[in-house]
């Protein structure tokens, strides 16, 4: 839950590790995803009276992006609807410009 400090700043750091690995590995031909879930029926989750997405259907969703060369899956209902946004944005722009890039000329700069 986003309301606790602590765990969403280890998601920005786990999706900005993301983000780096998917830039130094592509001209390997690795591919770097990440999932942007949102709430899942889990034992994290399970005190929260808040809809939740089932594991299933969530796992599920994950492999079918990778199946669909997807780079950031969203597996659940309420992450799709940030989908659009997040994949016509600016930083997500950028992102594909620094993914294009050599790693070797970014290391230089």
């Amino acid at each position: 839950m986003s309301i606790i400090p602590a765990y969403s700043i280890s998601k920005a750091a786990a999706f900005s590790l993301t983000q780096a690995q998917r830039m130094l590995l592509a001209d390997q031909g690795v591919t770097v995803h990440a999932v942007l879930a949102d709430s899942t029926d889990t034992d994290m989750d399970r005190d929260y009276d808040i809809p939740k997405a089932s594991r299933e259907s969530v796992a599920r969703a994950i492999v079918d992006g990778v199946k669909n060369e997807e780079e950031d899956i969203f597996p659940d209902s309420m992450s799709q609807t940030l989908a659009a946004g997040w994949r016509d944005s600016p930083a997500k722009v950028l992102e594909r410009v620094f993914t294009s890039a050599p790693a070797v000329e970014l290391a230089k700069s």
